[in-house]
């Protein structure tokens, strides 16, 4: 199977919402109420946001004209470490490929993409949260987990 990969332009808003979604609601299940339309609009606006400040990078991946997967990386900044003096951070998100296309190492492919341009931004830390099937596509990359425990409180609830 013949898979071309390229950056995602804000012409793409609206697919990598669709995809963000599609990955959302496998992860969480179907959403009912206002709450996809909500996101929607949130999340659209976030990413113009982002293409118009740089603070991202999406790849697509298609098969022909067929969308075969997608990946991310946001940049942020928080205070510096010892390990990470700068605080600039990628996070890598929206990692996904459409259940036929599975196996086939577009995710690889575009995680590997991800790494070399945020190397090249100089940024020298990257992190993310993975599903369980993510976890050996992320450990063979380099990817450890880390020891620290992630806390959460949703303020809306």
């Amino acid at each position: 199977m013949d898979i071309s990969y390229r950056k995602a332009t804000p012409a793409d808003i609206d697919l990598i919402v669709e995809y963000r979604i599609e990955f959302l609601e496998e992860f969480w299940g179907p959403q009912t109420g206002n709450s996809k339309e909500d996101f929607k609009k949130y999340f659209r606006n976030y990413l113009a946001k982002g293409f118009s400040e740089n603070n991202f990078i999406f790849y697509l991946a298609y098969s022909g004209s067929t969308n075969a997967g997608i990946g991310g990386v946001i940049f942020r900044e928080q205070p510096g470490n010892f390990k990470n003096p700068s605080g600039r951070v990628g996070y890598v998100l929206n990692m996904y490929t459409p259940t036929k296309f599975r196996r086939l190492g577009i995710g690889e492919t575009i995680l590997n993409k991800l790494i070399v341009d945020t190397k090249e931004m100089g940024i020298t830390l990257m992190e993310l949260h993975s599903t369980k099937d993510g976890v050996p596509l992320y450990e063979k990359n380099g990817f450890k987990i880390h020891p620290e425990p992630t806390y959460r409180k949703y303020l809306n609830s």
